[in-house]
């Protein structure tokens, strides 16, 4: 029996449309984390610097990805000083770059 392999362990279990949001999410999820991390900040720091209720932040930690849309993570890096920026160079192809803002 051959091998498979996936793109992501969530491409083992659902569909594709379903398995990319989810693998999105994740990575957005340890991007967050690990800024929280860095910054030293506590949940509850975090909660207040974020907008966010403790709890939230109990859950981004813990990979309850199933809690947050795409949006409300894009949403928590903005307030982190970050932007997202889509390129489109074909109509069948994108990407999206997060960078930190330069501070002046």
């Amino acid at each position: 029996m051959a091998l498979k392999f996936y793109d992501s362990p969530f491409h083992a279990t659902h569909d594709n449309e379903t398995a990319s949001k989810m693998a999105t999410k994740m990575d957005l999820s340890i991007m967050l984390s690990n800024l929280i991390k860095e910054q030293g900040w506590t949940q509850k720091v975090a909660a207040e610097r974020l907008g966010i209720q403790q709890s939230r932040v109990s859950d981004l930690k813990n990979a309850k990805i199933e809690k947050f849309t795409i949006d409300a993570m894009f949403d928590m890096l903005d307030v982190l000083g970050f932007r997202t920026q889509l390129s489109m160079p074909s109509l069948h192809e994108a990407s999206i770059a997060i960078s930190k803002v330069q501070e002046a």
